[in-house]
Parts: structure tokens; sequence; C-alpha cells
């Protein structure tokens, strides 16, 4: 169990990190879309901010979705082989490759903009999506230089520039991005969707100018290392294609459903105007399908930590051949992901309208956010999973098993959307299926390839029960509440009990074992403390 433990308090305290800056970078995110959303720019400005974010998006992955997961896995590989002055020459490598990637990117963004838009058919008159893309280029610039940055130190097993370089993005788009679109908002809705956007890119200068100071202590003791490494460092050329090899099939996997968001967007738009929806009703429905896709992108963003922590952790087992604690630290990341993720999923699900009427006062197109709430639990699933088969070498296997999932998505809202009675309720529903597709193609995948296995009681049974019953109560108490308290206090309380409720039943399931606390910071106090008040057996 020592090994384990070890292993695993390593992997364990990396994603707490980087979990920790992602709650706060997610307070930060609501402090600045809630406002801009509810103030400045409404439902349909927001439609213009959103369509005009796909675009990038999909760019950004491009940019730097598979380098970052390729340093990361290549430098943990060489550190835990001793290899110091390889992972020096690999970060080299590295930076120099996203430096052109991010000049390419930024280029394209900005010189196709209204190539982009017209794609879309997003320029309805008086919505100027293009200057929005224009406004974000410069971000992919920034992004991409950072992503060389990030890989570097997650491989050397340091969590703290990520995190830092996260918060300080955040903070400079809210501090820039709010106070642009509420001072252009008054020359039109396009120029403050734009100005909104600009704090995107301000943010992301921000976050490279801090990671590039706070990993100095990281790179010093890199270079202090690779002076006493007597190993010769593989060519440039070598270290190239690798990092080229392992990051082309990451980014297209992650790029798959980036892109069929994107063309997501276009069907949409096309189909509610078939069934005759004008373009300003479609951009007020996009921005209550915003919404709720902001709502949903809450529980994945923090539990992208685990994924960001455990390739560096399975990559460095895997290199010396430590099949066993590879498979103890994959279990152990896919069962933390359950555990915090159901009571989220089902949480969002069962309390949508009420959640909704919280943020934005607009408790509108709820059910749109009852079906993403479900779909929580599945991508946070094959976000972890995701990682698991590319720190494996596995890195085509998500790439084909998203491109599966992404025609799901695409065929669902096809056939859904196009229906009067139905028309964007659809796009959720395609969102859910593409990815309990993925999610399982990726479960089976790994036991094929690896000792992991899957105990269906503590997977899926004792935290679905205590996660159902826990809705259960959180409905009941909003429901019971509502009246006497009004709406905002009784979520909170449903919010409150609904936690304790969760707990009390894993407990009483047995459905946390000791070994689950002992990964915890303070693990072996929290388990004397639980076994002294008989909530776990000793």
């Amino acid at each position: 169990m020592g090994e384990i433990n070890k292993n695993g308090k390593t992997f364990v305290r990396g994603a707490a990190i980087i979990a920790a800056a992602h709650v706060l970078i997610k307070l930060l995110g609501a402090l600045y879309k809630i406002p801009l959303d509810r103030m400045i720019l409404g439902t349909a400005g927001m439609g213009v901010y959103n369509a005009a974010y796909y675009i990038y998006n999909w760019m950004f992955v491009i940019s730097t979705a598979g380098l970052p997961v390729a340093i990361s896995r290549m430098v943990s590989a060489s550190s835990a082989l001793g290899q110091h002055r390889e992972t020096e020459k690999i970060f080299s490598v590295a930076r120099l490759f996203m430096l052109c990637i991010g000049l390419l990117g930024a280029a394209i963004l900005f010189f196709g903009a209204d190539l982009f838009a017209a794609a879309l058919n997003a320029d309805a008159e008086g919505m100027n999506v293009a200057l929005s893309i224009r406004t974000l280029s410069p971000s992919i610039f920034f992004v991409a230089l950072m992503s060389a940055y990030r890989g570097y130190t997650q491989g050397c097993g340091d969590m703290v520039p990520t995190a830092v370089s996260e918060i300080a993005e955040a903070v400079g788009k809210l501090g820039v991005g709010l106070v642009l679109a509420w001072a252009l908002v008054s020359v039109s809705l396009d120029y403050g969707a734009a100005g909104a956007i600009g704090g995107v890119s301000c943010g992301a200068a921000l976050g490279f100018l801090s990671i590039l100071c706070i990993s100095r202590r990281v790179r010093r003791n890199g270079r202090m290392y690779a002076k006493g490494d007597t190993g010769t460092p593989r060519r440039r050329r070598e270290i190239f294609l690798e990092l080229f090899k392992t990051a082309v099939p990451i980014t297209l996997g992650a790029s798959v459903f980036t892109l069929t968001s994107l063309i997501d967007t276009a069907m949409i738009f096309h189909l509610l105007d078939g069934i005759g929806y004008s373009e300003e009703v479609y951009y007020s429905l996009s921005g209550y399908l915003g919404r709720a896709v902001t709502m949903f992108n809450l529980p994945p963003t923090i539990v992208a930590a685990i994924a960001v922590s455990v390739v560096p952790s399975l990559a460095a087992a895997l290199a010396v051949g430590d099949r066993k604690t590879a498979a103890q630290t994959a279990t152990a990341a896919l069962r933390i992901t359950v555990l915090i993720t159901v009571p989220c999923a089902i949480g969002l699900s069962v309390l949508a309208a009420p959640i909704l009427g919280f943020v934005y006062n607009d408790a509108n197109h709820s059910f749109l956010l009852n079906v993403m709430g479900i779909a929580v639990a599945f991508v946070t699933l094959v976000q972890v999973s995701n990682a698991i088969l590319q720190a494996h070498g596995r890195v085509w296997k998500p790439v084909v098993f998203m491109a599966v999932g992404a025609l799901v998505k695409v065929v669902v809202n096809y056939v859904l959307v196009s229906r009067p009675e139905v028309n964007i309720y659809g796009a959720p529903v395609g969102t859910l299926l593409c990815y309990v597709t993925v999610m399982s193609l990726n479960l089976i995948e790994i036991r094929r390839i690896s000792d992991v296995r899957y105990d269906v009681g503590a997977f899926v049974f004792k935290p679905l029960v205590s996660g159902v019953v826990m809705g259960a109560a959180a409905f009941g108490v909003h429901t019971l509440l509502q009246a006497a308290l009004g709406s905002s206090l009784a979520l909170i309380a449903a919010i409150g009990v609904g936690g304790v409720v969760y707990f009390a039943m894993l407990f009483l399931l047995r459905g946390i074992s000791a070994e689950d606390v002992l990964l915890l910071p303070k693990g072996d106090a929290l388990l004397h403390l639980f076994q002294k008040l008989h909530l776990m057996e000793e």
C-alpha cells in the first residue's frame, strides 16, 4: 500500500493544486460572465460572443491541445530515467515549435476572420462576429508559448506555474474585458462583444508573463540536474519527431469535438432557419444554450486537473516498467473523478431552474441544463480516460473514439433540432449521447491494454445511489423552502443539505475506502478521525 500511496499522493497533490486554481478561476469567470450577460450584452450579445469564441476555441485547441501533454509526458519519462539534459532539450525544441505555431494561428485567425464568420453564416446585420474573432487572434500567440512552459513544468511535477498562469489569465480577462465591454457597448452590440473578447487576449498576455517569471525556479533546477547528467540526449530532430507524432493525435482527439461544436453552431443556425426562426431569435436561443454550457463546463474544468496531473505520474511509472503502480494510479484517478462528478451532474440536473434563476435571474429554457447536467458525469470521465490512454501511448485511440462520438452528436442534432417541437432542445441530447459513446469506448480500451479493473459497486452503484438520494433530498428541500425563503436562499439550503446527504450515503454504503482517504492531504489524520467516529472500519 505504501507505494501506491506515495505515487497516488504525488498525483493527487498536483491535481489538488490545479483544481484549487480552477475553482478560483471559475469564481473569477462568474464575476466576468454573469454581469457581462445580465447587465451589458444580454442573450443576443452573448450569442455573438459565443459564436466568436467557438471559432477561437477550435483554433486554440489545434494550436495548443497536443503539445503540453506531449511535452509533459516526454519530460516526466526522461526525468524518471535520469536523463535531465534531454528534458532541457525537449523544452528548447518545444518552445521554438510553439512560437511558430502561435504566430501561424494568430495570423490565420486575424486574416481569416471574415471567412470564418461567413462559414458560420454568423454575421447578421449589426452582428459583426468577425470583429470579435480578430480581437481574439493575439491570444493564440500567447497561449501557444504559455503551453510550452506549462507542459515542461507539469512534466517536472510542479503544477504551481500552471496554476498561477491560469489565475493571471482569469484576472486579466475580468479586469480588461468588463471595462471594454461596458465602454464599447454604447457604440454597438458587436463592439461591446469585441470589447469583452479583448479581455481574453489581455488575460492570455498576462498569463504568459506570469509563467515566464514563476517558471524560472523550475528551469534553474532542471539546468542544475542537467550538469551532472552523463547521458547523451537525443538529437533535436528526433525529439521534434516524437513531439510531433505524440502531439498530432492528441490534438486531433481534442479538436474533433471542438470542430464538431463549430459545425454544430452552423447546423443549429441553418436548421432553426429552416423551421422559421429569425436570426434574432437564433442568437437569443444560442445565448440561452451558452448559459447552460457555462454551467456544464464548471465540473469538467475542475476535473481537468486530474487529467493534467495523471499524465506525468503514469508516464513516469510506465517508463520504468511499473505497470502495477500505473494501474493503481489510473484506478485512483477514475474513482476520484466518479466521486466528484456524480453529485455535480445530478445536482445541476435536478436544480437546473433555480440555478439559472440565481445566476442569470432568468430560468427560461432550463431543460437545456437538465440534460447538460447529466452529461457532466460522462464528459469528465472522457477527459480522464483520454489522459490515461495518452499516457499509455495509445494516442490515436481517443481520436477515433471522439470522431465516433462527434458523428453521433451531428446525427442526433440533425434529427432533433430540425423538428419544430424540439428545436434547440435537441442540442444537449446530442452532447449527452456523444459523451456516453466516447466514455464507453475509452473504458473498454483501458481495460484491454492495462491492469485496471472496474469494481461495479465502487465505480457505479455506490456513487450513483448516493447521488440519486442526494438529488431527491436537494430537490425536496428547495421545493419545501422556496415559498418561505425565496428561491435563492432555498437553493443555498438545498445544496448544503445535498452535500451532507451525499457524503453520509457514501459512508453508509462504504463508498469511500481507506486508500481513498489516505490519498488526501493529511490522509492519515483523516482516516484516524473517521475510524474514531466509527464512519470507517479499523
